[in-house]
C-alpha cells in the first residue's frame, strides 16, 4: 500500500504539526522511561543520585566491575563558590560521604584548612559582599566603587596573584610600603593608608566566610603618615569673593554657589542636594538631611548622612544671604513651569536637575586662571578647601565650641579646630600684637628685678 503524501499546501502545514507533536510525545516517554530506570531517584538522600549511563541508545543505572550500583554524590562548597561531586559505588558509602562533607562543612573555624584562592578571586567576592551592609541595607555606591577603585589600581596590580592563605603581615606591610602611581612616584601617605584599610577589611571578610584560618591583616598599621601631608589653606574673605566674580565671568550662577560653600561651610554633596523647601529666608537657615554624590556616571541620593551630625540646620550669614536669594529667584521659572519636577533644589544644574561636579570642576579651573592675573595672585580653592573659610570664621566670631561643630556638621570640635581653624591675617597681627606686648611687659619686669 502507497503512504499517503500530502499534496496541497495546507495538507503539508498539518503534516508538519502533527509530526512535531509526535516527536515530543515520544520524547515524553523517553524522559518518563528514564526516570523509571533510575531507581526511585525521588527515595535517595538530597545531594545523592543514581548515576546513569547510556547503553543502545537507553539510559540505565552505571555499575562498577563488581556489579554495585554508583551513586553521585553532590555538595555545594561555600568556600570555592562551586558545586563539588564525587562518585562511589554502593547507596552505605555514598551515604557516609555526604555525612562527611556536612561535619567538613560545619567544622569550627580553629580546624580550617587554609584555601588555595587568589587573592583576585576573593577580592571579587568580598566586593559583591560589600554591597550589602551588615544591617542588611544597601552601602552607597560612591562607598562601592571606591572600594573597587583602591582594589584595582593598587591592590591587586601588587597581590592579584598571589594565594591568600599564604600571604603573611611582613608581605602585607612591603606591599602597602612599595605602592606606587602610574607614573612612577611614590603614592601618598593618605593613599597607602586607604589601601591598608582596604587591605584589611577584605581579610576580615575572608576570615568571616572561612576562606583563610587566620587573618594576617590583623596587625597590618592603617596610618602611613597622611596627616603630614595635609595642604595648609590660609582662608581670605577677599580671595573667595574673587573666585565667585571669576566663577561668574564663565558661567553666570556659579559665582553663588561658590559664596554659600564659603560662608556656610557646607559640603558639595550637601549644597547640591538641598530641596528649595528646606531653604528659610526669612530666619536665615538651611535644613541639610539629604547628600547626593556621584560614581561611575551614576548619582546616588543618601538620606543617612554621614555622620548623626551631620543632620542639621545651617545658618546663613548677612554676606550670603544676597547670593542665596539669587539662586532662589533663578530656579523659580523652571519650578512653576514644570509643576516643581525641575529645579527643585537650591542648587539646580541647566536643565534643572542636579549641578553636577564634573561641570563645577570644569568651570573653577577656569576661574583659577582667571584669578592669576590678579596682583595678588591665583585663588586655588577647591569645593572643600572653601569649607575651610566658614570654618575659621566661626572659630574667629568667638563661637562656642558647640555651634562651631553643629554648623559644620562634625561630632567632635577637635576635628574642626585640627583641619579647618587656620587664623586671618587680622587675627593673627593681633596674635603678635599681643606676643610683643607680653615679651615686652616680661623683659621690663625682669629688668627690674635685676636692678
Amino acid at each position: 500500500m502507497a503512504a499517503l503524501v500530502p499534496s496541497t499546501p495546507d495538507a503539508i502545514a498539518s503534516y508538519g504539526k502533527v509530526d512535531m507533536m509526535a516527536r515530543h510525545w515520544a520524547a515524553s516517554l523517553s524522559r518518563m522511561e528514564n526516570t523509571m530506570a533510575r531507581g526511585g531517584r525521588r527515595d535517595l538522600p538530597r545531594g545523592i543520585t543514581r548515576k546513569m549511563c547510556t547503553k543502545n541508545g537507553r539510559q540505565e543505572p552505571a555499575l562498577n566491575r563488581d556489579g554495585a550500583p554508583l551513586y553521585r554524590v553532590r555538595v555545594w562548597d561555600p568556600i570555592v563558590k562551586k558545586q563539588v561531586e564525587r562518585v562511589v559505588a554502593g547507596l552505605d558509602a555514598a551515604k557516609e560521604l555526604m555525612e562527611e562533607y556536612a561535619e567538613t562543612k560545619n567544622r569550627r573555624p580553629g580546624q580550617l584548612r587554609p584555601q588555595r584562592v587568589r587573592f583576585v578571586d576573593v577580592s571579587a567576592r568580598y566586593l559583591v559582599a560589600y554591597k550589602v551592609k551588615r544591617d542588611g541595607s544597601p552601602r552607597p555606591r560612591s562607598s562601592v566603587a571606591k572600594e573597587r577603585n583602591v582594589l584595582n589600581a593598587y591592590l591587586l596590580p601588587v597581590l592579584g596573584s598571589a594565594w591568600i592563605g599564604d600571604l603573611d603581615l611582613p608581605d602585607l606591610n612591603q606591599a602597602i610600603k612599595g605602592l606606587t602611581l602610574q607614573d612612577g612616584r611614590q603614592a601618598s601617605g593618605g593613599t597607602k593608608s586607604t589601601a591598608a584599610a582596604v587591605l584589611r577589611r577584605v581579610f576580615v571578610w575572608a576570615r568571616e566566610e572561612r576562606v583563610i584560618p587566620v587573618n594576617s591583616a590583623l596587625e597590618l598599621r592603617t596610618g602611613w603618615g597622611a596627616s603630614l601631608r595635609r595642604r595648609v589653606v590660609i582662608p581670605s574673605i577677599p580671595q573667595v569673593l574673587r573666585l565667585a566674580d571669576a566663577m561668574d565671568h564663565f558661567k553666570l550662577g556659579l559665582g553663588d554657589v561658590v559664596v554659600v560653600l564659603a560662608f556656610t561651610g557646607l559640603r558639595w554633596e550637601e549644597a547640591v542636594a538641598v530641596p528649595i523647601e528646606n531653604v528659610n529666608l526669612d530666619s536665615q537657615w538651611i535644613r541639610i538631611d539629604r547628600t547626593a554624590s556621584e560614581s561611575g556616571g551614576k548619582r546616588d541620593i543618601r538620606d543617612d548622612l554621614k555622620t548623626r551630625a551631620a543632620e542639621r540646620v545651617v545658618a546663613i550669614p548677612d554676606i550670603a544671604m544676597p547670593a542665596v536669594r539669587r539662586l532662589v529667584q533663578r530656579g523659580e521659572a523652571g519650578r512653576e513651569a514644570s509643576g516643581g519636577a525641575l529645579f527643585s533644589r537650591l542648587i539646580n544644574g541647566e536643565r534643572g536637575g542636579y549641578l553636577g561636579y564634573g561641570m563645577w570642576r570644569k568651570y573653577l579651573r577656569l576661574a583659577h586662571g582667571y584669578t592669576a592675573s590678579h596682583p595678588d595672585g591665583m585663588v586655588s580653592y577647591t569645593a572643600h578647601e572653601l569649607r575651610h573659610v566658614c570654618a575659621s570664621l566661626l572659630i574667629a566670631s568667638g563661637a562656642s565650641d558647640m555651634q562651631v561643630a553643629a554648623q559644620m556638621g562634625h561630632r567632635r570640635i577637635e576635628t574642626t579646630k585640627n583641619i579647618y581653624g587656620h587664623l586671618f591675617a587680622q587675627d593673627r597681627q593681633e596674635l603678635l600684637d599681643a606676643l610683643n606686648a607680653a615679651v615686652s611687659r616680661l623683659y621690663a619686669n625682669e629688668q627690674d628685678e635685676a636692678a
